[in-house]
């Protein structure tokens, strides 16, 4: 008898998502957030109003395109319209430090979407030039 196994690689593993859109911003507290751990400006951390603590979402900067995993552990943002705060490492990675906030799509995995209220994404495509540095539709 002879067994055959497939291991899938995770870069061929398709995971269906969905998303919001809105303005992001960065905070640097070291008080304790929501899931009771000290907020540390240095790690990928993000809060937002009705993700479950501990999702992991992948937030993508609209202005230049890059692109990262946080990971949800406080409550916020409240400030009207916001979308996501983000920790000041995020921020840095996303490059919208000196700006203070930036336009992000964040995407979950769609056992989160009924998290999600809210912030609807335009069905546009997004395609990052680096050469020119530019987002275009």
């Amino acid at each position: 008898m002879v067994f055959v196994a497939f291991i899938l690689r995770p870069h061929q593993v398709e995971i269906k998502t969905s998303s919001q859109c809105g303005e992001a911003s960065w905070y640097a507290l070291t008080s304790q957030t929501a899931s009771g751990e000290m907020m540390d400006p240095s790690k990928l951390t993000a809060a937002h109003l009705t993700l479950p603590m501990g999702t992991r979402v992948l937030v993508t900067n609209l202005t230049n395109g890059k692109s990262l995993t946080v990971r949800i552990n406080d409550r916020g943002p409240y400030a009207q319209n916001r979308l996501i705060d983000l920790s000041k490492a995020a921020a840095a990675e996303l490059g919208f430090i000196k700006s203070g906030v930036t336009q992000v799509k964040i995407s979950v995995a769609n056992e989160f979407k009924q998290h999600l209220k809210g912030h609807k994404c335009n069905n546009q495509q997004y395609t990052f030039n680096s050469a020119t540095n530019t987002l275009t539709e």
